[in-house]
This record gives C-alpha cells, structure tokens and sequence, in this order.
C-alpha cells in the first residue's frame, strides 16, 4: 500500500542578514547540465493553487529540476505545467533546459472522489504529458507499491512501454523502505529504475542500507520530508557552528550534507529569498567548493540525525 505523509509541519524560518537577501533577490542563476547529481529539486507538494505562481519563481530563481506527481489530493500537476512554462516563455527557455519528474499514483493514493484518470481504462502517461504540458517526461516515477508484485509488475511493464516508445527518459520507485523491494524490484525489470525517492527519516534509518545499494547500482536516491524529519541535527549546536563558518543557514547545511552523501532533496520552500539561497549553495558546489572539508565535519550531522547507530561511515560517503 502507498504510504504518504498525512500532515506537514514547516520547517523553522532560517535566519539571513539584510545584505545576504539582498544578493540573493539580485543573483542570476548559471546554466549547469541537467544531468548533473545530486542536486536540488523543486518539490511541488501541498502547494495547491499556489503551484503555478511557486514553480514560476523557482524556475526564475535557478532551479531546473522539477517535481510533481499525478495525485490531486496533494499535488497540481497542471499547475506545474503552466508554472515552468510561463516562467519558460519570460527567460526564453526551451523544453530540455528544464528536467520534470512526476509519478503514476495508484487508485489507493487518491481521494475516491477525486482520481485523476479513468480507473477502468488502461494505465498510460497521456494525462501527465497534458497536464505538463510537454511531449516527454525526463522521470516517471511508480508514487508506491501496489498491493502485490504482479500488480507492480503490470504498472511497470505500461511505464518500460513509455520508455521504449521515447515519452519517458527514466524511470523509477518511490515510497520503498526494504532494501530486498528495491533489489527485487531492480533486478526483475526490464528498463532498471533509475531513481528511488524516499522519506528522508529516522524510522527508515535514513535508508543507508538502499542509499548504498543505489550508489552501486547508479540510481539516483532523491529525499523528500528532508527538512521536515530533521529539525534536531541540522539545529545541533555543533551544526550551527559549521553553518555559520560555512556562511550557510542551518537548512542549507543541511541541504549540502544530502548533496555530499549522494542525495538530491525536494526543497519544497515557498520562499523566493530561500529559493534563491538554495541555489547559491547550489552554484557554489557546482564550482567545486568542498562545503564539508572533512569526514570529521560530516559525521557531526550524521552523529545527530543517529547515523552513528547504523552502518554507516562518514568517510565513505565523501
């Protein structure tokens, strides 16, 4: 069965002096390549009506990986749609300077009264491409498991006939806490998942066990609730002390901690100003910055999310 968050609490307002804001709301964003990982990803969850206005000023403010999922109930893919188109049309962008990632969502992730497409007809990506407004997806991603494999398998069969027909040019998982799902899931399909996106929480154990296993394999791990499940290490007094020698608030930090263990979050900020810094963090890695210098540096946030309880080793993720 699909799991999904059944509440969201925002994450504390970071703290930025008046100069930074005002380099930020003037920075532009550099062009880097698309198929640059780990990097950031605008998450479009629980933005409801405002998810056209949000992705217009992310996109504006650097980011170019998008994320959405066809599930009205906590998504508005058709905003997403207008939102990167529009903000396309004001920087003169075209379809392939902007990565969009959304997700099939069984019948049992949506509200009875609100399914997004026919449940009797067969299962096809045509309502994302109109609702997305383009004619391929870059990610297409399964929302959860399915009540049972040969359930999975018939999603994922429809979804490798996307891939082969040229509409879609990845696929992926998402919602998947076992490690042996992943790995059965990986090695009896056709077209490999090439992401698993997850929870990013301690009840998982922060999933180092699938994280290695998608490391070894070139999947891409992406993290969602990656703020919201985290407050204590990145508000660790021996985290606020990196963040203020890095010149980082506490989210970024954070943030860089995921890029630098081979994670890309969904920063799912509403702010234009956080918008903006995250993308200089971006900017800033890209430009070869090592924001953690050392394995020691990196284990003080892995020591408070309780890494250190598993098997996991800070100088292996560097």
């Amino acid at each position: 069965m699909l799991t999904m968050p059944v509440s969201f609490h925002a994450p504390r307002p970071r703290s930025l002096s008046l100069a930074l804001v005002s380099a930020l709301l003037h920075c532009k964003a550099t062009a880097y390549d698309l198929g640059d990982r780990p990097t950031l990803k605008y998450g479009t969850a629980w933005k409801k009506e405002a998810t056209s206005n949000l992705v217009h000023k992310a996109i504006k403010s650097g980011f170019r990986h998008i994320d959405t999922a066809c599930q009205p109930r906590h998504y508005n893919e058709a905003g997403v749609g207008e939102g990167w188109t529009s903000a396309a049309r004001e920087l003169n962008l075209g379809r392939e300077d902007v990565w969009i990632q959304t997700k099939f969502s069984g019948l049992n992730a949506h509200d009875p009264n609100n399914v997004p497409y026919d449940k009797n007809a067969p299962l096809e990506e045509r309502k994302s491409l109109e609702n997305l407004r383009t004619d391929y997806l870059d990610s297409w991603i399964m929302h959860g498991p399915e009540d049972s494999w040969d359930d999975h398998w018939k999603v994922w069969r429809t979804m490798e006939k996307a891939f082969d027909e040229g509409k879609v040019r990845q696929l992926g998982i998402s919602n998947v806490y076992r490690l042996e799902d992943v790995q059965w899931a990986f090695d009896h399909s056709r077209i490999k998942p090439k992401v698993v996106q997850n929870r990013f929480y301690d009840d998982s154990g922060h999933d180092v066990e699938i994280r290695a296993f998608c490391k070894e394999h070139d999947i891409e791990y992406q993290s969602f609730w990656t703020l919201t499940a985290n407050h204590e290490a990145y508000r660790h007094p021996a985290a606020l002390e990196i963040a203020a020698k890095k010149g980082l608030s506490p989210e970024g930090l954070f943030y860089a901690f995921c890029v630098a263990i081979g994670i890309s979050p969904m920063d799912g900020t509403t702010s234009e100003v956080h918008m903006k810094e995250d993308m200089a963090l971006m900017d800033r890695i890209r430009d070869g910055e090592q924001i953690f210098s050392d394995g020691d540096e990196l284990a003080i946030i892995g020591n408070a999310l309780g890494l250190s309880s598993t098997e996991w080793d800070a100088e292996d993720e560097l």
